[in-house]
């Protein structure tokens, strides 16, 4: 098989030949059709993410779809020729968070395109437990982008934030994560306040049914948050972007008892926080980690009951990862771009 090698943080990724992956007794092997291109993987080329979890040479890509080519012996649930997407955290099933419903957050996670190969390449090797099959009908390279840009936020929204009807929810980053988080916010009841630095993203955000949109580049979004809400501030602020800049102005437009919820994160500039603040205000601060495979599976039904529509920025043959990287490094684009093989 052919896939994507990065040998070197900050250089380009080399399409190299290498042995096909075989299945272990409860493994299959997806041949690869469709993988988004996340905020993420240039995390990783660039050396962001520490060497305890990435080891080069490595294989990004962790939205991954395709189709089921080989399965092992012990494999009974999962059949050759069947499409579906991947739940990429593989975990051990038998730890107190595994066993309690948070395999999320397991003490022993792996996850593909991190600690493992991903998704940058024709073949795949994955637990069978990993594979969620979807209605065949569903474009691959819309239901890619499911288990991160979708999943992430129907998890920071449903699970960590606990949503309610009627609440104010403040989306900060308007990109593959955030124009889902809208979409997921008013399907929960709540009103949308969309903050972002260029115009192109937020009217995106504002067909994708944001009831306020907000330019950060050109006002102070905490003013005039506090002045769409009568100066009590939102429910719940989705931090997407999660560097000091905009933690700084996320976290005075939260409501007293208001809660944060830190998606997005930059590995070499973290936020120091008022302690002062925190105190005065009873703000609650917690992160917010992909989502569970049932969490997955509830975000296919919804996109299968026509409730979601996963938002596709551009489609590049596979060939170009190197391209997309780069247009992601740029800034130039608005959502998930997705490779097609």
């Amino acid at each position: 098989m052919k896939a994507f090698l990065l040998r070197e943080y900050n250089h380009k990724m080399s399409l190299e030949e290498r042995e096909d992956p075989v299945p272990g007794p409860t493994e299959i092997i997806l041949r690869v059709r469709a993988c988004g291109v996340c905020g993420t993987d240039l995390k990783i080329i660039s050396g962001k993410i520490p060497p305890s979890i990435v080891t080069l040479p490595h294989t990004p890509g962790h939205e991954i779809a395709g189709e089921v080519v080989a399965i092992g012996s012990a494999v009974t649930d999962v059949k050759i020729g069947q499409r579906g997407i991947v739940y990429f955290y593989i975990a051990c099933k038998d730890c107190e968070m595994c066993r309690t419903g948070k395999e999320n957050v397991c003490f022993s996670i792996k996850r593909l395109g991190f600690e493992l190969p991903g998704g940058f390449s024709e073949l795949v090797r994955l637990p069978a437990y990993n594979f969620c099959p979807f209605d065949e009908e569903k474009p691959l390279t819309e239901m890619a982008v499911l288990p991160d840009a979708v999943a992430t936020s129907y998890h920071a929204l449903k699970t960590m934030a606990d949503v309610k009807a009627g609440q104010d929810v403040m989306i900060m980053g308007i990109g593959g994560l955030g124009i889902h988080a809208i979409q997921i916010a008013k399907l929960m009841g709540a009103r949308v306040f969309a903050v972002a630095r260029r115009e192109e993203p937020l009217q995106l955000a504002t067909e994708q049914g944001a009831d306020f949109v907000i330019n950060s580049s050109e006002e102070s979004s905490s003013k005039k948050v506090m002045e769409l809400t009568k100066g009590r501030g939102v429910d719940v602020v989705i931090e997407n972007v999660g560097s000091a800049q905009s933690m700084s102005w996320s976290l005075p437009c939260l409501k007293r008892r208001g809660r944060l919820v830190i998606v997005g994160y930059d590995p070499l500039n973290p936020y120091p926080l008022n302690p002062m603040e925190m105190h005065y205000n009873e703000w609650i601060l917690c992160g917010s980690r992909v989502s569970t495979k049932q969490e997955l599976l509830e975000v296919i039904d919804l996109v299968e009951r026509g409730r979601i529509k996963p938002i596709v920025y551009k489609l590049l043959p596979w060939e170009k990862a190197n391209e997309a990287i780069d247009e992601l490094k740029s800034r130039r684009g608005i959502g998930r771009t997705v490779l097609t093989f």
